[in-house]
């Protein structure tokens, strides 16, 4: 099936998911990986209650999801992720970003040109002034793609997350848009 490219990017693709992605989307969901970093995930879900709850996605103007493919390599045309910015917030031109992967694309350089191609639609598509992210203190990859997108750490909210049988603490992150050089500064 052709699905419509929302940003092209030089490895990736970005698009919006389609009906077919479900089964993908409650796999990646439910993988244990995936499920520890991102706070909506924490409970299995099936398909029929992902169907339910969560089927279509919402089509209102306070976000935007789209779907990470890779344009060749071993993942080529297969799906391997997503990225957001939700809720996007006006007129304070606020959104919070968010990324997953499915374990076996980690470690690709994915998540970090899905994140520079996102952000800059972001700033430039909806003039955002100010991208947020939060990340589990214990989630090394995640600070580092938050620090090489150029996000900076505004503090922590100390053991404000139950993850994994303890509290840990949720390191907050900011991006303003004037301190966005673009994706070519982030990825050369």
């Amino acid at each position: 099936m052709s699905h419509t490219t929302f940003v092209d990017g030089d490895r990736i693709d970005l698009r919006p998911p389609c009906e077919d992605d479900v089964p993908f989307l409650v796999e990646a969901e439910n993988h244990p990986q995936v499920r520890r970093h991102v706070s909506r995930f924490r409970t299995p879900i099936d398909e029929t209650t992902y169907r339910e709850e969560r089927w279509p996605p919402s089509n209102d103007d306070d976000g935007v999801e789209l779907l990470v493919v890779p344009k060749s390599g071993e993942f080529g045309g297969d799906l391997v992720g997503s990225v957001s910015l939700a809720p996007i917030q006006q007129p304070d031109g606020y959104a919070n970003f968010g990324v997953w992967l499915h374990p076996d694309a980690w470690g690709d350089g994915f998540a970090l040109e899905a994140g520079a191609r996102l952000l800059d639609y972001g700033f430039r598509s909806h003039r955002l002034h100010r991208v947020s992210a939060t990340v589990a203190a214990d989630n090394d990859a995640s600070r580092r793609l938050c620090a090489r997108l150029g996000f900076v750490e505004e503090g922590a909210a100390r053991e404000a997350w139950f993850l994994d049988g303890a509290h840990v603490d949720a390191v907050h992150y900011g991006l303003l848009e004037r301190e966005w050089d673009g994706p070519a500064a982030v990825l050369e």
